[in-house]
C-alpha cells in the first residue's frame, strides 16, 4: 500500500490500541472487603487416589495421564478466615464437568448433573456460590464428575469474598474482552444493517455484509471463550455457543477472501473454500444429529484453521501483489491478516500450555483481543472509505450529469435538458404552459460592443429569467438568443404578469445601464388549446407566436434604430 492508502489501517491501529489502553488503565475496580485466591492446600480425590496439598494451577502435576469421561474428582479445603465479608461467596470455573459444592457436608450448590446423567455436552462455565456467613474454618468441598476426555490439566482457583467483590474482580480482570466483545458485536449489529441497505444494487457490498456478520460471530465467540457471555445472559450452553461461532472463523474468513479478492474463477480457492466450509457443517451435525459433542472434533478445526489461515495469508500476499486493489480492498485485507496473525500466536500459546508451560493470561487475551479489535476497525475504515468514494462518485455523476444538461454561459437548462422534458410532458395529463423567448438586439450587440458584451447581455437576461419564475418552471437556453421556459401545472398561474415582471426587470437593467437597450420578444401557449396535444405541437404555437410579437416590436418600436 502507499502511505496515503496507508493512513486508515494506520488510525485503525492507534484507535484499537487506545481502546485497549483505555480498557486498562481507566476502568479500574477496588474491593471494598478482602478477597483471596484459593490455589494452595487442596486435598483432591480423583477415583479413589488421595493427594495432600494440591495447587489447583498445578493440577497437572497428580494426574496420571489425561482424565476420562466419568472420572470422578473430589476436592476439599478448610475455608481460611480473610476477615469480614458481610455476604460471602465463592467464584469458581468449571471446566467440562458436574460440581456439588459441600460446605461441612451441607449442600450449597449443583450444577450439571441432569445434563450428565443425560450425556449431554458440559462446558466451561463460570459459577458464583453464596456461602453461610460462619463460613470461617468449615470444610469446602467440591464434587465433580468428568463429562469429556481430557478436559483440563490445571484449574482456575476459586476467589473467596463478598458476592459483589468476588463478581466486580471477575469482571475487572476480563475488562479487555468484555469492552471488545460488545464493540465487535455492536459494531457487527450496526454495519450489517448499513450493508443490507445496498447489497441489492452494490455488488462490492457483499464483502462488508459478512464482515459485519464475521464481527458480530467474534464477539459472540470472544465472549463466550473467556466465559463472560453468561455476565449478561445466563446459560449452561455458553460453551456449545463458543465452540459453534469458532468453527465459523475459517468459513467467514474464505468468504471474505472470496468476495475481496473477486477469486470466482480460481477453481482451486474454490475447491479449498468448500471443503473448508464443509468441516464445520459436518462437526455441527455430528454433535446435533448424532450427539458426538463438539470439543471431540476439536482436533479436526485445528487442522482446518492452521491449514486455512496459512493458506488465506498466501492468498492475501500474493494477490494483493499482482493486483491493483482498492483502497477499502487493502484495508480490508490487512484487518484479516492481522486477526489471522493473532489467532495463530493465540493457538500456539494454547499449544504450548499443552505442555504445562505457563503464559501470561493477560497477553493471550491482550493478543486476540487486539487481533480482533484490528479486525473491526479496519472494517470501520472500509466502510468510512466505501461512504467516502460512493459520496465522491455520486458527486461526480451529479457533476457529470450537469455538465450533459447544463447550458454553458448561462448555466441554465441546455437544449437536451429541454427536449428530454418536453417528451416527458407527453405523459403527463395536467395541464402545462411553454413560453417561447427571443432576446432582441444580439447581433447588433455583438457588432458595436464586441462578444463579450453580448455575453454578458445574455448572462443578465439568464439572471432575470431564472429570479422571475424561480423554481415554478425550467428555464432553458435553447439557442444563441432563444429561451424556453416550461411550466408544469400552469393551472392558476398569471403567465401574463409573470412575463410583465420579466419584462420591468429589464426596464430596471436599461434605467441602470444605458449602453444598450434590452428587451425580448414572448410567446406561449397551454396544453388545454389543443385536442390531441404534444409538447412538440404547444411548443411551436407558442413559437410561432413569439415571431409575431417579434415582428411587431420591430415594425412598431423600431429596436434597430435605439441601437
Amino acid at each position: 500500500m502507499n502511505k496515503r492508502r496507508f493512513l486508515p489501517f494506520l488510525n485503525a491501529t492507534l484507535l484499537a490500541a487506545a481502546i485497549l489502553l483505555l480498557c486498562t488503565l481507566t476502568l479500574t475496580y477496588k474491593p471494598v472487603y478482602p478477597t483471596q485466591t484459593l490455589d494452595e492446600g487442596w486435598d483432591v480425590t480423583i477415583n479413589g487416589v488421595h493427594s495432600e496439598n494440591v495447587t489447583l494451577s498445578k493440577f497437572y502435576e497428580i494426574l496420571d495421564g489425561n482424565m476420562s469421561l466419568g472420572d470422578h474428582i473430589v476436592m476439599a479445603k478448610v475455608l481460611p478466615d480473610i476477615g469480614y465479608l458481610p455476604n460471602p461467596a465463592l467464584i469458581f470455573r468449571t471446566r467440562y464437568t458436574t460440581l456439588n459444592c459441600y460446605l461441612d457436608g451441607k449442600l450449597l450448590y449443583s450444577f450439571g448433573d441432569d445434563l450428565y446423567q443425560k450425556n449431554n455436552f458440559l462446558g466451561k462455565l463460570y459459577q458464583i456460590i453464596t456461602l453461610d456467613t460462619d463460613y470461617i474454618g468449615k470444610i469446602l468441598v467440591f464434587d465433580m464428575y468428568v463429562a469429556e476426555d481430557s478436559p483440563f490439566t490445571k484449574l482456575d482457583p476459586p476467589l473467596l469474598g463478598t458476592h459483589q467483590d468476588v463478581a466486580g474482580e471477575l469482571i475487572h480482570s476480563n475488562l479487555i474482552v468484555i469492552g471488545t466483545g460488545i464493540f465487535l458485536y455492536i459494531s457487527g449489529i450496526c454495519f450489517l444493517c448499513m450493508a443490507l441497505l445496498f447489497v441489492t444494487t452494490v455488488p462490492e457490498v457483499k464483502s462488508l455484509l459478512f464482515g459485519a456478520v464475521f464481527s458480530i460471530n467474534l464477539g459472540v465467540w470472544l465472549l463466550s471463550y473467556y466465559n463472560m457471555l453468561s455476565m449478561f445472559i445466563y446459560t449452561p450452553y455458553e460453551t456449545q455457543i463458543e465452540y459453534l461461532t469458532l468453527y465459523l472463523i475459517v468459513p467467514y474468513c474464505y468468504l471474505l477472501l472470496y468476495y475481496i479478492l473477486d477469486l470466482k474463477g480460481d477453481r482451486v480457492f474454490m475447491a479449498i473454500m468448500t471443503a473448508g466450509c464443509g468441516i464445520p457443517l459436518l462437526q455441527f451435525i455430528l454433535h446435533f444429529a448424532f450427539n458426538i459433542h463438539l470439543r471431540v472434533s476439536l482436533p479436526l478445526y485445528h487442522i482446518d484453521g492452521l491449514f486455512g489461515f496459512g493458506l488465506i495469508i498466501f492468498y492475501l500476499v500474493r494477490n494483493s501483489r499482482k493486483k491493483k486493489l482498492e483502497a477499502s480492498a487493502q484495508v480490508q485485507i490487512a484487518g484479516i491478516l492481522c486477526f489471522a496473525i493473532a489467532l495463530l500466536i493465540h493457538f500456539l500459546i494454547y499449544y504450548i500450555e499443552s505442555f504445562h508451560i505457563s503464559f501470561n493470561s493477560f497477553f493471550s487475551m491482550l493478543v486476540i483481543s487486539a487481533g480482533c479489535l484490528l479486525f473491526v476497525m479496519c472494517q470501520i475504515s472500509t466502510y468510512m472509505i466505501f461512504i467516502t468514494d460512493n459520496y465522491a462518485r455520486k458527486q461526480e455523476n451529479i457533476s457529470l450529469s450537469h455538465l450533459a444538461y447544463a447550458d454553458g454561459l448561462t448555466n441554465l437548462a441546455n437544449r437536451a435538458k429541454a427536449e428530454k422534458y418536453l417528451n416527458d410532458l407527453d405523459d403527463s395529463d395536467e395541464d402545462y404552459c411553454i413560453i417561447s423567448i427571443d432576446l432582441n438586439g444580439l447581433k447588433p450587440i455583438n457588432d458595436k460592443f464586441g462578444h463579450p458584451t453580448g455575453d454578458k447581455y445574455i448572462m443578465d437576461f439568464a439572471k432575470v429569467l431564472a429570479n422571475t419564475f424561480d423554481e415554478q418552471a425550467l428555464c432553458a437556453r435553447v439557442g444563441g438568443d432563444e429561451f424556453l421556459v416550461i411550466m408544469p401545472n400552469s393551472t392558476n398561474i398569471d403567465i401574463g404578469g409573470l412575463i410583465n415582471r420579466m419584462n420591468s426587470a429589464l426596464n430596471v437593467l436599461n434605467a441602470l445601464y444605458t449602453e444598450y437597450h434590452r428587451s425580448v420578444a414572448t410567446g406561449f401557449a397551454f396544453r388545454h388549446e389543443f385536442k390531441t396535444p404534444t409538447a412538440h405541437k404547444v411548443y411551436m404555437r407558442a413559437d410561432q407566436r413569439m415571431y409575431e410579437e417579434k415582428r411587431k416590436m420591430h415594425e412598431e418600436l423600431g429596436i434597430h434604430s435605439r441601437l
